[in-house]
């Protein structure tokens, strides 16, 4: 794909975006009733100080340089307070300095921010009028629609604007992007929506007071959850480093399980699985073939010529000694362990280890085998060269229903973001090695195509 005509689209979308914010806050600020007070100063200086503190804890999402805080909040309240002027220019600021101060981003993401967060606000302040809210900074008075839908409103502006930046910036899909960034967090914006009400009433009846009683134990639970989830990725990482060790063997496979997992969990969200069954998949599709870290199949990887029958019952151990290996970590018992130990179950039920059928295979293993067999026909090895994005995919259409389930076969056939992965993943040509090709999993006489092509896995 050319990049240059994304470039030009994603500078004219930030341009969008920023005249849009500068419109945006003229007309709030023609509309709005200044007032000097003390009451005003010293609430809109707290709100100031409380989002910046939350925007300094913000936490790193692996996807590009994109993050993620908890300063809606306090941007929310001013909108319960102040009205849509201060709150808008109150988002845009903090924005501005973080991400040009602190964080020192490039200009064209530090303008988006600002303005992306400009226009969410405003829109969120529009709808809390339209249902019914009225801003006061002397009193509070809680009407529940406008409260949850300025909140839904902004969340929905806010994600979009940012997965579509991130979208064309990092070149991938929309959903793709939107998922990653905002797919695991509708459980959490649902709980905290009451949150920015309760601020701006603590601070109607109490002032600094009300507002640090409140900030306080926010901070603490926002603390706890931001070091679960670094623990989370540093997991992560740690498995991921455990996998290319285990592949380090054979620079032909040479990140191969970081390539299932990236189609594992793209194939995942695009046949409608849950956020966290799709982390799931992914961890899954990225552990599925840990087993051959063991001893006994050092001498198969590396065999040049056809294996024997024995040789390919052995093989056939390998899910079940993954999973096993697997389950010596007690979170990733059940769904993954699963998964992992039934990669190599066809659709049509003559698969190992268990020769399970259909619905019977867990989806995990399901999304597996087709992630694993697509990037095994895309990538070379050394009995023979990679075939062609297209190629494989007509592979996969014709053995849907005996080897993939046919309905994750017709999602990866037609998946933009999966081709557009591939196009990214696919690794220089190499030279086959001067040996046999067939180190296929098979026991058939004369196997079909796509599993001729398949890597001892």
């Amino acid at each position: 794909m050319d990049v240059r005509p994304r470039s030009h689209l994603l500078k004219f979308y930030v341009s969008a975006i920023a005249c849009g914010a500068i419109l945006a806050l003229v007309l709030a600020g023609r509309g709005e009733n200044w007032d000097w007070s003390s009451r005003f100063s010293n609430g809109l200086i707290a709100m100031l100080a409380v989002a910046v503190a939350a925007e300094m804890s913000f936490i790193s999402v692996q996807i590009g340089t994109a993050t993620m805080s908890v300063a809606f909040i306090p941007f929310l309240a001013a909108i319960f307070l102040f009205g849509p002027f201060w709150a808008m220019a109150l988002g845009g600021a903090t924005f501005f300095a973080a991400d040009l101060l602190v964080r020192k981003k490039p200009w064209i993401k530090v303008v988006f921010n600002a303005s992306k967060e400009i226009l969410s606000l405003g829109l969120a302040a529009s709808v809390y009028r339209l249902f019914g809210g009225t801003p006061s900074l002397y009193q509070f008075d809680f009407v529940p629609t406008a409260v949850l839908f300025s909140a839904v409103a902004y969340a929905g502006a806010s994600s979009i604007a940012v997965s579509f930046a991130v979208s064309l910036s990092e070149d991938i899909g929309f959903t793709a992007a939107w998922g990653r960034l905002f797919g695991g967090s509708a459980l959490y914006d649902l709980f905290v929506t009451p949150v920015p009400a309760l601020l701006a009433y603590m601070y109607a009846r109490w002032e600094l007071g009300g507002v640090v009683a409140l900030a306080a134990p926010l901070f603490i639970i926002r603390h706890v959850y931001v070091q679960n989830l670094r623990l989370q990725q540093a997991s992560r990482e740690l498995l991921e480093l455990m996998v290319k060790q285990i592949e380090a063997r054979d620079p032909y496979t040479s990140g191969h399980s970081q390539r299932v997992s990236q189609y594992a969990r793209i194939l995942a969200k695009e046949a409608g699985a849950g956020a966290r069954q799709v982390e799931q998949i992914a961890t899954a599709a990225l552990l599925h073939d840990v087993g051959k870290v063991y001893e006994e199949y050092a001498s198969l990887l590396h065999k040049e010529g056809r294996l024997t029958q024995e040789e390919k019952a052995l093989l056939q151990t390998h899910p079940v000694r993954s999973a096993e290996l697997v389950t010596t970590i007690s979170s990733l018992r059940g769904p993954i362990e699963k998964a992992v130990c039934h990669h190599h179950e066809n659709f049509d039920g003559t698969g190992y280890p268990d020769g399970l059928a259909g619905e019977a295979i867990p989806l995990g293993a399901r999304v597996i085998m087709v992630a694993d067999t697509l990037d095994a026909m895309t990538t070379n090895r050394p009995y023979r060269k990679a075939l062609p994005f297209d190629r494989a995919l007509e592979e996969i259409r014709k053995f849907s229903g005996k080897q993939f389930d046919p309905r994750l076969a017709d999602v990866v056939t037609t998946s933009t973001a999966i081709r557009r992965l591939a196009a990214k993943a696919s690794p220089p040509a190499v030279a086959p090695w001067p040996a046999a090709f067939d180190r296929a999993t098979s026991t058939r006489q004369e196997p079909a195509a796509v599993e001729e092509i398949l890597p001892i896995s």
